[in-house]
Parts: structure tokens; sequence; C-alpha cells
């Protein structure tokens, strides 16, 4: 089950997140994502167990008269999943009303939602499903990621999109209606529609803007293009450009 907790009576959050919270104005407490595995001897455990159990079937299978040497490489396949594991048992990620808390034991990254400058989201395709991260970039420069092993990544990346878009949406809709060019890293959109830096696609060919497994989709009367040419990672603010696209649709019917 997902680990996500919502703000409420006993909620057990660290006094350093609290006051750190408190000095930056950040509200009220809205989620905590925690990593998959967050007890040491959890990791531990599974980790030993895991490689006697191997060199017992090793054992019992040389007796046998057989050798399989893959069973010799799975140790260091579980030294490397508990490596990762227990690297990311301190991470955690505390979600408010005004900003968000990234932390690392007690090294944390701190930004107001009015200080978030643009987010980028990266999707790899995996065997079991699609792998985010959502790399964030404050004002100030300073940048600072989320993705595996917190859970519920994808719960945290709307909760960023929405926050930049309603940052930065107002602005970008006075600039384009004011006749300006906007960029979105490789995505250009001006009064004639979306540029890719390979192709133009008209407004009048563009009902919807999506994203498909990491890459842009444009979709108009049941037709898809795919520009696989631009990967969302690559995008800024793609949530800004998503609901941008909406607007001019709209306001062209």
């Amino acid at each position: 089950m997902a680990q996500v907790s919502y703000a409420g009576p006993g909620q057990n959050v660290p006094d350093y997140v609290q006051q750190q919270a408190a000095s930056y104005d950040l509200g009220e407490l809205v989620a905590t994502y925690k990593p998959r595995y967050s007890n040491v001897f959890y990791v531990l455990g599974v980790s030993l167990g895991g490689i006697i159990a191997d060199i017992l079937v090793v054992v019992v299978l040389y007796q046998s008269g057989w050798i399989a040497f893959y069973l010799l490489v799975v140790p260091i396949f579980i030294l490397v999943w508990a490596a990762g594991a227990l690297n990311g048992i301190t991470l955690r990620a505390y979600a408010f009303t005004n900003g968000l808390i990234s932390a690392r034991g007690r090294q944390s990254e701190i930004a107001r939602w009015d200080q978030v400058q643009a987010v980028w989201e990266k999707a790899v395709r995996k065997r079991n499903g699609v792998a985010l991260t959502y790399t964030v970039q404050r004002s100030d420069g300073n940048v600072f990621k989320f993705g595996w092993p917190l859970l519920q990544v994808r719960d945290l990346g709307k909760r960023l999109m929405t926050e930049v878009v309603k940052l930065h949406l107002p602005g970008v809709k006075a600039a384009y209606d004011a006749g300006q060019p906007l960029t979105f890293g490789p995505i250009n959109v001006d009064r004639q529609g979306l540029n890719n830096g390979k192709e133009m696609v008209p407004w009048s060919q563009i009902g919807n803007l999506t994203t498909n497994q990491g890459r842009l989709v444009i979709e108009k009367g049941g037709q898809r293009l795919n520009w696989s040419s631009a990967a969302s990672e690559s995008v800024p603010n793609l949530s800004v450009l998503i609901a941008l696209v909406r607007y001019v649709v709209q306001t062209q019917k």
C-alpha cells in the first residue's frame, strides 16, 4: 500500500521539519511521502536471508552434480538492491499548502511554491510500468529531484505541476495574448501554432496536447501526432504548456 500520510492529529513529523516549515511559512502539512523500505533491519534481514538461501541452493545443486552459474551472481544483485534501499531509507518529501521540503536525514531542501521556477518530468519505460522522476528548480537556480525510492511519486508530481500552473499560467496567458512568442525548452509557441524545431503544427490542427510514456502527443479529431523528437523530460513546466494549449484552443472555438 502506498505510504502517503495526510495531515492530522498526531502526524509524526520531525521537529526540525516543523521548525523549517514555520520559518518559511509553508503552511499546513498536506502529505508525507516515504520510501518503500524505511526499516534498516528489514533490508539487512531480507538481503542476508536471500544470500543464505542462494548459497544453500548452490550447495545442494553442486552435490547433485549440477552447476547453476547464474546463481553465483544472485548475491551481487541482492547487494545492489540492498545498497539502493539503504541509501533511500532516510529520504522523505513533505508537501505543505505553501511549499515543500525534501529531506534526507537532517539535510533538507526547501522551496515555497512561489519560488519554484520550473519542474521537469522524466518518464522511463520499465517492464513493470513507467518510472517517474521530477526535477524541481528554484528561482535561485538550485535543483533537486524526486523519484525512486519514494512511493507515490506520481501523486507528488501532480502536486508540483498543479502548483506551477497556478504560479506561471496567468503570466504565460498574458504574454501569449500580447503576441509574444513563448519557449518551453525545445517547444516554441506563437500565434501560428507549436514548433518543436523540426516541425510546426498550426493551431487549426491542434485539439489537445498530452504525453504518452515520456513523449509529447498532439491530438485533433481522433488523430494523434507523436513528436518523437520532443521528450517530456526536455520541456520545463510541461503542465503550464499543456494548460496554455488548452486555453488557446478554447479561445479559438
